[in-house]
């Protein structure tokens, strides 16, 4: 709810309107409050804000806009209007907010105008309520555009002084209420007539009980504070004028259409509709019965809202009282679940301590083992659930077990990385063994881990020195006489020192064909070649190549041709690789890699590298 005012203002020191905004005024006397030097004390909480000024400047500039435009020279005229929007202590609205509804009423009513808004908290006789002080120069300095409430041409242009019309006072309330309403405060008709009481005379009245420390202001305002105040406890208009008859001793005639109060001391009475709106008849009539029904609701009201908060009390203590048998149940629950988790971690442990110290008494105890026993060891059995509390401690012969699996899987990996490095990193022209060294890797990676015992999973992979020594005492063992180096020598002792160079990388479609044409080795027709030796000549006089050296073998054979599948079929064919043969080589790349061999030996035997290069050379220049 909020309620405006208008003051007009004759003072010519437009300073004195800035310190009453910002200073402490006694409210009685309307003089500043000093401290205890003499000065001014300035207000505890407020907000300033100047409008076409400035709010420390205010009073200068106000007497420069005068003189521009000659106005306000004489004592009588009005220099500034101060409006006044005072809003109910139960709005709830902030100084900020406050500010805001100043500055938007001042921008509608009053613009163009040099002027200066206040925002104070407390207001006056302990209200506290929030207000707004609008203190306005006459003149105006900016022009304005004309609004419905403007009559003559000088409300609203430049240099003329404001008038505070009733047409203009009567929008501002309108104004004022219409944003109450939007801003969910409450509001009061601030438009409608109150009672046409002589204004000078109770005003004189109340100046003069206020002297005399009396604090009835007059008899109308006594009649009407009694009503007032027993229309709260009344049912009825009778019930009203009984407790006025018979506690206060009043004199009462009541008509058809009329009441007439008067107090005891008073000679005449006076009606009610005298009194103001809401004290005639009819309409005491209807405030009590309104009283009265609203009184009822609040009686039913409060009856619901007993009954609301009875039922959910004892929905609240019903559920209070299950919630507290839950929490005995499940502390029972809890007191059972720790109980056999004690006894099972109790078992638990016994058999940890029999297991373990077994395993200390063994002279091959197993330190892994031990290790294993001590983080079987429960000591917080809360900490675990029945399951992990009965899960079965492993014997030395089960954790072996699964000793050996692991560290024989971690074994086949290293044997597979070892694979791959002997593959592609040693040649079975400088290492006799090689094959043979990759079988007994792959025997390693593929062994059945079900099968294998703690000491073969221990055993370390041999080297591939260590595996050619151990196969050159196999040889030994069976033909003494035979001496094996594992050298850049071959064994036969016809085999010259010859330099071999590294196997040249053919075409990717050629290792793909190999199976197949191994698969067809039989089935390859014997061809005549020019030069020394033919297939036929080889039938007549059965050569075995196998037992020769790649220089004999060379020293044999023809030159080699460019075609690499026909002399790789003549090789198989040669070499008694038959299609029963082939199949059973576990390794078929290593065939092809003897055949690369001596394909390059015969190369450089006859010579073939360097004539292709000399002609290679010739048709280049």
């Amino acid at each position: 709810m909020a309620i405006i005012k208008h003051i007009s203002v004759k003072n010519r020191f437009y300073s004195d309107a800035v310190e009453y905004l910002t200073c402490k005024f006694d409210e009685y006397t309307n003089k500043p409050i000093l401290d205890e030097k003499g000065r001014v004390q300035e207000r505890d909480s407020y907000l300033i804000e100047g409008v076409n000024c400035n709010a420390d400047t205010f009073g200068a500039e106000c007497i420069e806009t005068n003189r521009l435009y000659g106005k306000n020279n004489s004592i009588k005229d009005v220099k500034a209007h101060h409006y006044i929007i005072s809003f109910d202590p139960t709005d709830n609205i902030t100084m900020e907010q406050a500010m805001k509804f100043g500055k938007q009423w001042l921008e509608v009513f009053v613009p163009g105008h040099q002027a200066v808004l206040a925002v104070h908290p407390d207001g006056h006789n302990g209200s506290q309520n929030m207000h707004v002080h609008i203190v306005i120069n006459s003149v105006r300095k900016y022009e304005c555009k004309k609004e419905k409430w403007h009559d003559k041409p000088c409300e609203w242009k430049q240099g003329c002084k404001h008038k505070s019309t009733g047409k203009m006072m009567y929008h501002a309330k309108k104004w004022v209420m219409r944003q109450c309403l939007l801003l969910g405060y409450g509001q009061v008709d601030l438009l409608t007539k109150k009672h046409t009481d002589n204004y000078w005379v109770e005003k004189r009245l109340m100046d003069k009980n206020v002297t005399e420390g009396v604090g009835i202001t007059s008899n109308k305002e006594l009649i009407r504070n009694t009503i007032d105040k027993l229309l709260l406890s009344v049912d009825s208009f009778e019930q009203l004028l009984e407790f006025l008859q018979g506690i206060y001793d009043w004199n009462i005639r009541v008509t058809d259409k009329t009441v007439t109060f008067a107090t005891p001391n008073m000679k005449k009475g006076i009606r009610g509709n005298k009194l103001g709106e809401g004290y005639g008849k009819a309409e005491l009539v209807e405030r009590i019965e309104h009283v009265v029904a609203e009184r009822k609701a609040e009686q039913e009201a409060r009856r619901i809202a007993e009954e609301k908060e009875r039922a959910k009390a004892e929905v609240t203590a019903k559920e209070e009282e299950v919630r507290k048998a839950k929490q005995i149940e499940e502390e029972r629950k809890q007191k059972e679940i720790l109980s056999r988790k004690r006894k099972l971690a109790f078992e638990h442990n016994n058999i940890q301590h029999q297991y373990y110290s077994e395993e200390l008494n063994r002279p091959d105890w197993n330190r892994e083992y031990t290790a294993y026993l001590n983080t079987q060891f429960i000591s917080d059995y809360a900490a675990f659930s029945e399951e992990e509390l009965t899960a079965p401690i492993m014997t030395r012969e089960e954790f072996e077990a699964r000793q050996a699996v692991n560290l024989y899987r971690v074994k086949a990996e290293k044997a597979g990385l070892i694979w791959e490095e002997t593959l592609s990193g040693i040649t079975s022209v400088t290492h006799r063994w090689k094959w043979e060294y990759m079988d007994y890797l792959e025997a390693i990676r593929f062994k059945d881990v079900g099968s294998v015992t703690l000491q073969e999973a221990k055993e370390a992979i041999l080297t591939y020195e260590e595996f050619a020594e151990l196969k050159e005492l196999e040889v030994k063992k069976k033909d003494p006489e035979q001496i094996v180096d594992d050298s850049n020598q071959f064994v036969n002792e016809n085999t010259v020192d010859t330099e071999i160079t590294e196997q040249p990388v053919f075409e990717a479609d050629i290792v793909p064909k190999v199976e197949s044409t191994l698969e067809d080795v039989s089935a390859i027709p014997e061809e005549t070649i020019d030069g020394k030796t033919t297939e036929k000549d080889i039938e007549s006089e059965p050569v075995d190549f196998k037992k020769l050296s790649i220089k004999e073998r060379a020293e044999l054979l023809s030159e080699p041709t460019d075609d690499i599948m026909t002399e790789f079929n003549a090789y198989c064919k040669r070499m008694g690789y038959t299609e029963e043969k082939v199949r059973s080589i576990r390794y078929k790349m290593a065939l092809y890699d003897d055949f690369l061999e001596e394909y390059e030996y015969r190369k450089k035997y006859f010579g073939v590298e360097e004539v292709r290069t000399m002609e290679k050379q010739k048709k280049t220049r």
